[in-house]
């Protein structure tokens, strides 16, 4: 059993039929498999060999699902760079994952020009429509390649993918996932997630493929479905391309349904063709949700996981979304769902004992979908691992139906509209003001976002600036994600008797002087 065994199956049976579409243009499965396979032959061809790492650096494109399949394929480890990370990290993504190859768009040439020369071992640039000096052009390989066979064999122990997720002080680590994870996580999808997939249906690809999204690829080809691409979000586009192109299925941050509802017509459900809107990264406010039930349907499913475990290892089915709203019991609602299948979920004290229902503790899971390991850091994975468990960084408690509830987070990371992002990521380049003496970035509430990115700082002495000045700032110096959208000046910052920030403290307050407002 591998992924590319499935590839081949489903070009076998479904040949003919659509696979992918973008705006533009439409690929059967017959010339989709004939690209990856021309795109495999031709990194052979230019000496790389499995078990190498290929990077890739761009938004959500054809070519894109090209790279994941090819990579599975023909043995390649697969590295997904976030397109809207910065240089920096992006250099030093490259560098620790060994990336001996980098395709990317043309509209990343001159980012990639600006870090060029400090990429340890990347020897092939590969760009998606343009080329350079420097580089090749995307097409242009391909018809070039020459069949070759990689002779490669694979194996679930085999390394599939190297993705980056930071640690609590920001820090990225690689997370190495095997073809075994990735088999696990196809098997999830087809039995748990969205068993209800067929020849039919128009999966919709609109968040991030280099995120959660991309899980959704393999479960469809499979099954011979289609995939309609965008390259990005536009919630008025993307409500008329749902009722026009019969989406049957996509993936969502729950900020992103929120605003896909304000563009939805009056008795929507008529008009819509969707079966499974899966949704997770972040909380959903219950009135909101309640509302989106209404819009959409009975068909949200709810995915509970991370990079360390993905893409779900508990699912809220539709069926828990409409017994809460029969039962006129929203406490459901507020619930991350029941372990998968083929995963085990537990909570866990602090000296790795495992703790009965209704007790808080540490969210703790076990299955074929725990990633191997994190890559050259055997210290961060050993502090995660207790046995078979692997600790998730949240705090939570198990009813006594096995359903979870996230009660808090263990880490000091925010989520705001499905991406996580870590204060100190942002304190670092907010200190690069001059007008600035101490910051600490906290998340607050908010119902759009689930969390927005808020600044507390005190500002040098004499200094006159302002808290719009201090926002403009750093929306020209942050990703569009890290963005800051409040910030409140203060004489000084809480700290403990080693000069440490309180962080907490910070929060709370925060907080609480947002609750007081409204």
């Amino acid at each position: 059993m591998s992924l590319s065994l499935l590839l081949d199956n489903a070009v076998r049976k479904f040949g003919p039929r659509v696979a992918l579409e973008d705006d533009t243009r439409t690929f059967s499965y017959s010339d989709f498999i004939s690209r990856v396979d021309r795109l495999g032959q031709s990194l052979l061809g230019c000496d790389l060999v499995p078990g190498e790492t290929v990077a890739v650096l761009m938004r959500n494109s054809i070519e894109l699902v090209e790279f994941d399949s090819m990579a599975a394929r023909f043995g390649f480890v697969r590295t997904m760079l976030n397109a809207r990370a910065s240089k920096e990290d992006h250099e030093y993504c490259l560098n620790f994952a060994s990336a001996k190859a980098l395709i990317f768009e043309k509209d990343m040439l001159q980012h990639v020009d600006k870090m060029r020369e400090k990429l340890e071992n990347v020897e092939l640039f590969i760009c998606v429509g343009g080329k350079s000096a420097w580089s090749l052009n995307y097409e242009e390989l391909l018809d070039r390649a020459q069949d070759r066979s990689s002779n490669w064999t694979p194996v679930n122990s085999d390394i599939h993918s190297i993705y980056f997720t930071s640690g609590t002080t920001g820090r990225p680590k690689g997370v190495m996932l095997t073809h075994g994870n990735w088999i696990h996580v196809v098997s999830t999808h087809l039995m748990d997630i969205n068993p209800r997939i067929d020849h039919d249906d128009v999966g919709l690809l609109c968040a991030p493929i280099t995120h959660a999204t991309g899980s959704l690829v393999l479960p469809h080809l499979a099954r011979g479905a289609r995939l309609r691409i965008l390259n990005n979000f536009n919630p008025e586009r993307v409500a008329q391309i749902c009722i026009n192109r019969n989406i049957t299925s996509s993936f969502m941050a729950p900020t992103m349904i929120q605003l896909l509802m304000q563009h939805m017509p009056a008795k929507a459900q008529d008009k819509l063709s969707f079966h499974s809107l899966l949704y997770g990264g972040a909380s959903f406010p219950v009135d909101r949700l309640e509302e989106a039930l209404e819009i959409f349907g009975p068909v949200l499913v709810q995915l509970y996981g991370q990079w360390e475990a993905p893409v779900g290892f508990t699912v809220l089915q539709p069926q828990d979304h409409i017994d809460a709203l029969k039962a006129q019991n929203s406490k459901l609602l507020y619930s991350c769902g029941r372990a998968i299948s083929f995963a085990d979920v537990g909570i866990m004290d602090d000296q790795g004992s495992l703790l009965p229902i209704e007790q808080t503790g540490e969210i703790v899971t076990a299955g074929g979908n725990v990633m191997l390991k994190y890559l050259n850091n055997e210290e961060a994975t050993s502090e995660i691992r207790e046995g078979k468990w692997q600790r998730t960084g949240d705090i939570g408690k198990l009813d006594e139906n096995g359903f979870v509830y996230i009660t808090d987070r263990k880490k000091d990371m925010i989520v705001t509209g499905g991406n996580n992002v870590y204060p100190r990521q942002i304190e670092e380049v907010i200190y690069q003001n001059k007008e600035i003496e101490e910051a600490c970035i906290v998340g607050i509430p908010d119902k759009l976002w689930g969390e927005t990115v808020h600044l507390v700082a005190v500002c040098r002495s004499g200094s006159t600036v302002t808290e719009d000045e201090i926002i403009r700032w750093a929306r020209s110096n942050l990703p569009a994600d890290h963005r800051i959208r409040s910030v409140e000046f203060v004489d000084e910052l809480p700290k403990n008797n080693y000069g440490k920030i309180l962080r907490k403290e910070i929060r709370d307050s925060s907080r609480n002087q947002k609750s007081k407002k409204h």
